[in-house]
C-alpha cells in the first residue's frame, strides 16, 4: 500500500467551493431552525389560540383574541410605549458611552488600551444578576456612590439612584454598554492612525478630527452598537423589575404577568409576537442600510 493509498479521503473534495459552502452552512441552520424557528413557530401558533378562563388556551382553536388584547387594551399601550421609549433613551446613552470609551482605548496604548478593553470584557463574564445587584450596592441611598458624594460634602442628601426609572436605565446601560464598547472599538482598530495625524498637519483640532475623520469611520460599529442595545432593551426584563419601581414595567414584565399569574398565553404570546417583530424590523432596517454603505447614521 503506497502512502497516498494509506492517506484519510476529505469528504467534501469532491464538492464545489459553491456546495461547500452550503455544505457548512447546513447544520448552522438546523441549529437556528431548532433554536429559533421552531419555538417562534410554537410561539405564533400559541397566540393564535383562543383565550379562555378556565385555563391557559383552548387547545385546538384558531382565534385572534391573543391580538385584539393587545390592539386594545389601553395599558398595553401603555406599557409599549414605554417600552420603546426606555429602548431609545438607553440604546442613546449606550451608543454615546461606548463611542467615548472605545475612542479612549483605541487612542491609549500599552497597559492603559489593556486595562480598559479588560473592564469592558470581564463585564460580560458576571450575570445579569450579579450585575444588577452591583449597580444596587454602587447607586443606592446608602451606596458606594452616595456615601462618597455625601462624605466629601459635595451632597447633603443622597441621591435617589434605584427603585425609579433613572435606577432602572442604570441597570440596564450597565448590562449593554460593554457589547456597545466592543462593537465600537472593533471597527475602531482598523482605523490607520496616520488618518488622524494627517488631519491634525493639516491643521484640524481635536474635536473637528473626531467629528470628520474618526466618526465616520466608526460608523458601522455605532450602528451595531445601537443595534444590539435597542435589541437587549426593548426586551428589557430583569433591570426594570430588579432596580426600577413598579412604574418601570416593560413588555418582557406584562408577557410575565400574562403568563404566570393570569394564565392569559394567547394574550403573552401575541404580546411576545409584536414585540419580536418589532425588533426584527429594527434589525432588518439596520442591515439594510449598513449594507447600503454603512451609512446608517447619515
Amino acid at each position: 500500500m503506497s502512502l497516498s493509498d494509506a492517506r484519510p479521503t476529505r469528504p467534501f473534495a469532491s464538492l464545489s467551493p459553491r456546495w461547500r459552502t452550503v455544505a457548512l452552512l447546513v447544520p448552522l441552520l438546523v441549529l437556528d431552525g431548532l433554536v429559533f424557528l421552531v419555538p417562534m413557530g410554537y410561539l405564533v401558533r400559541l397566540s393564535l389560540a383562543d383565550r379562555t378562563t378556565g385555563g391557559a388556551f383552548v387547545e385546538g382553536s384558531w382565534s385572534t383574541a391573543g391580538y385584539e388584547y393587545v390592539v386594545e387594551t389601553s395599558l398595553v399601550h401603555e406599557i409599549f410605549a414605554f417600552t420603546l421609549g426606555f429602548a431609545v433613551l438607553v440604546t442613546l446613552l449606550a451608543v454615546a458611552v461606548a463611542v467615548v470609551y472605545a475612542y479612549a482605548a483605541w487612542r491609549a496604548t500599552g497597559w492603559a488600551r489593556t486595562t480598559l478593553l479588560a473592564g469592558a470584557v470581564l463585564s460580560l463574564f458576571t450575570t445579569i444578576v450579579v450585575k444588577l445587584f452591583a449597580v444596587v450596592l454602587v447607586f443606592s441611598p446608602r451606596g458606594v456612590l452616595n456615601d462618597l458624594l455625601t462624605g466629601l460634602g459635595l451632597l447633603a442628601e443622597p441621591l435617589l439612584l434605584v427603585d425609579n426609572l433613572a435606577g432602572a436605565v442604570l441597570a440596564q446601560l450597565y448590562i449593554v454598554v460593554p457589547y456597545a464598547i466592543l462593537s465600537v472599538y472593533a471597527v475602531l482598530s482598523t482605523l490607520d492612525d496616520r488618518l488622524v495625524e494627517a488631519a491634525r498637519d493639516l491643521g484640524a483640532a481635536g474635536p473637528h478630527v473626531f467629528r470628520e475623520v474618526v466618526l465616520p469611520h466608526a460608523r458601522p460599529g455605532v450602528a451595531v452598537a445601537g443595534i444590539v442595545s435597542f435589541t437587549w432593551s426593548v426586551g428589557a426584563y430583569p433591570a426594570p423589575l430588579l432596580v426600577g419601581s413598579g412604574s418601570e414595567q416593560t413588555n418582557a414584565i406584562l408577557v410575565s404577568q400574562l403568563l404566570l399569574t393570569e394564565f392569559d398565553w394567547p394574550a403573552a404570546a401575541a404580546l411576545a409576537v409584536v414585540t419580536v417583530a418589532v425588533v426584527l424590523a429594527t434589525l432588518l432596517v439596520g442591515l439594510w442600510r449598513l449594507g447600503d454603505g454603512g451609512e446608517l447614521l447619515g
